[in-house]
């Protein structure tokens, strides 16, 4: 059958055709070398995402009101957007037609996809939960405000329980021995960029779940700091009261607004990267469908 070398192109060093039964070890032409411009892009799309969570100083940070993460988002689109410009190229999808490891491959794509749907829902409720926090702050409502906390916990759990499932998309067992070269190449590539994915998505989630967490605690202090009123007016004057009332409830509500903001810029971030990651596995899935 010589469907696999239709559209074969030219290299510089080409084995000669007395050589081809020598054993070698060159790339096969069936996909583009690592020096064509669509692989190279998306392998540096890869190293951009994998040093994205690294500070300058190469370490693990608290993100700065939210920057962080929306440049994980930015970064996570660009390297679909990279990869969807690879699966565009007839030598790149020949050699994932015959391929028994693409169906864990759809899998990934497919549980990425989901994992970021849930996420929108989540930030949605986080995001409601902030506002309703916010306003029972405002209007020194303690058991408004207790209640908005609550729900505001649960999904923050729910954030956590989706950056341990974004953990273990990423990891994936070996493949195969005796792959042919194009196939091995272009397996490698696409797991990298899954696995990527995968740890930077659970970075997102846990850094939005950080950011939300922190405004929830200035609201909590907020909330015991109302019950003591009582003790604080037997122990105070008025005015020191009221200043350290003010003070208190100025910062509760300054993180929980910045809290809500920042989600709100994540979710376009998110809905990017959600539309990204849904049209990358139609064109797998395309590819990897039979002609009819």
């Amino acid at each position: 059958m010589v469907a696999a070398f239709r559209g074969s192109i030219s290299l510089p060093g080409s084995p000669n055709p007395s050589e081809e039964n020598k054993p070698r070890h060159a790339r096969s032409t069936s996909l583009p070398s690592l020096s064509h411009p669509a692989v190279s892009h998306l392998h540096g799309q890869i190293c951009a995402l994998r040093s994205w969570p690294l500070q300058p100083d190469g370490r693990h940070s608290p993100p700065p009101a939210g920057e962080w993460i929306v440049a994980g988002f930015t970064v996570i689109g660009r390297l679909h957007d990279a990869l969807h410009d690879l699966l565009r190229l007839p030598l790149a999808r020949d050699p994932l037609r015959p391929a028994p490891w693409a169906d864990r491959l759809l899998d990934a794509f497919l549980r990425l996809a989901d994992a970021h749907g849930s996420f929108r829902s989540a930030a949605l409720a986080l995001r409601q939960h902030l506002s309703e926090a916010r306003a029972a702050t405002r209007r020194h409502d303690p058991g408004r405000l207790s209640s908005a906390l609550r729900a505001h916990r649960r999904a923050e759990k729910a954030l956590a329980r989706l950056a341990s499932a974004a953990k273990d998309i990423a990891k994936h067992p070996p493949l195969a021995p005796g792959l042919p070269a194009d196939e091995a190449e272009i397996a490698d590539i696409l797991r990298e960029a899954v696995a990527a994915t995968a740890t930077a998505s659970a970075a997102v989630f846990a850094g939005v779940a950080a950011v939300s967490s922190a405004a929830e605690t200035v609201a909590a202090s907020a909330l015991k700091g109302s019950s003591t009123v009582g003790t604080l007016m037997r122990l105070s004057s008025t005015t020191k009261k009221v200043a350290w009332e003010s003070e208190r409830e100025t910062a509760a509500l300054e993180r929980l607004e910045e809290a809500k903001e920042c989600i709100e810029r994540l979710e376009k971030g998110s809905e990017r990267v959600l539309r990204s990651l849904m049209n990358n596995r139609v064109s797998l899935l395309n590819i990897l469908s039979p002609s009819l």
